[in-house]
């Protein structure tokens, strides 16, 4: 039995700014459309840290010190592979000058929770805040 198997490496980040707002990505990909985080794939020659700050400046003009807060998992049931999200929580005093992934848009926080977001992410907040340091999610059939 081969303890191999495909995975994805990706991060999404929670940004937060003096107001007490996070910033939501309203993404228009066919992959995790919605109200989101933003955040993408860690490239093969980099750090999950080293891939939420490069992709937050990417898709958001931001430079962030992020802290990594957990891990999110989900197995795909179409093909098997798994995806590995780094969760990150960072603070900002700065406005977002680039929007390449969708519209960017400041949230009261305490408004999370009653916003339809993008996918599980309702489910992987806990990670965010520090209340849990793992979800998983099994999509097998």
């Amino acid at each position: 039995m081969t303890r191999s198997f495909p995975v994805q490496l990706t991060c999404m980040c929670l940004i937060r700014n003096q107001r007490n707002e996070v910033l939501i990505q309203d993404r228009q990909k066919k992959d995790w459309p919605g109200w989101t985080f933003p955040g993408g794939h860690v490239e093969a020659t980099e750090s999950m840290t080293e891939a939420v700050i490069r992709e937050i400046k990417e898709e958001t003009g931001l430079i962030i010190a992020p802290k990594l807060m957990g891990i999110a998992e989900w197995l795909n049931k179409s093909d098997g592979s798994r995806e590995l999200c780094g969760i990150f929580l960072a603070q900002v005093t700065t406005e977002p000058t680039v929007m390449t992934e969708g519209r960017l848009f400041w949230l009261p926080e305490k408004e999370l929770s009653q916003v339809k977001l993008a996918g599980t992410l309702s489910d992987v907040l806990p990670v965010f805040y520090g209340e849990k340091t793992q979800y998983f999610q099994d999509n097998r059939p």
